[in-house]
């Protein structure tokens, strides 16, 4: 008798638990009915256009063009100064400035030597009047924290300009006297 009372009150309870969705139902249908789509309409497509080639000289579209340079006849007969190409070039003509790093500096009574680091991981000395620099650098003046160098830049019309520029010591690198 008591699991027939267990019995029917289970059976009463699952009757009573029955899913009311008749709301959810109709709240779906009205907001289907409801819906608008609002899609823009897609712009138009762009039509390219070729324009056929043309070729108007003889240089070749697809080879990177080579700056022209001036004959040094023409550069020699000019009045403007020109650096001296007879000069053997010095080890640290190799490198741009940019590469090089100074790593210190030695005071050897009469001369005071810049301690370069060069991109192939060697320690060179140099002192005031050697060449440093892809632009004919000469090294004018070594102090404790930089070294003025003196370039010499081609104007592109067969003259040469000077500049003087600097290497200075990083902040993190402390000076060696």
């Amino acid at each position: 008798m008591k699991k027939g009372l267990l019995y029917a009150s289970i059976a009463w309870l699952l009757i009573g638990c029955r899913a009311n969705t008749d709301s959810i139902d109709q709240f779906i249908t009205d907001a289907h009915i409801h819906a608008k789509i609002q899609v823009e309409p897609l712009p138009e497509p762009y039509h390219f256009v070729a324009d056929d080639f043309v070729m108007t000289s003889e240089r070749i579209p697809f080879v990177q063009p080579q700056p022209e340079q001036i004959d040094s006849e023409e550069a020699h007969g000019k009045d403007c100064w020109q650096p001296d190409d007879t000069r053997r070039p010095q080890s640290l003509e190799r490198f741009p400035l940019d590469q090089l790093a100074i790593k210190g500096v030695m005071d050897g009574g009469k001369h005071r030597w810049a301690l370069i680091y060069t991109p192939e991981s060697k320690l060179v000395k140099i002192k005031e009047g050697q060449y440093i620099g892809l632009n004919h650098g000469r090294v004018l003046k070594v102090t404790p924290r930089f070294i003025d160098i003196e370039e010499i830049l081609s104007d592109g019309k067969g003259c040469w300009l000077k500049r003087e520029t600097q290497l200075a010591l990083k902040a993190d690198d402390t000076p060696v006297f």
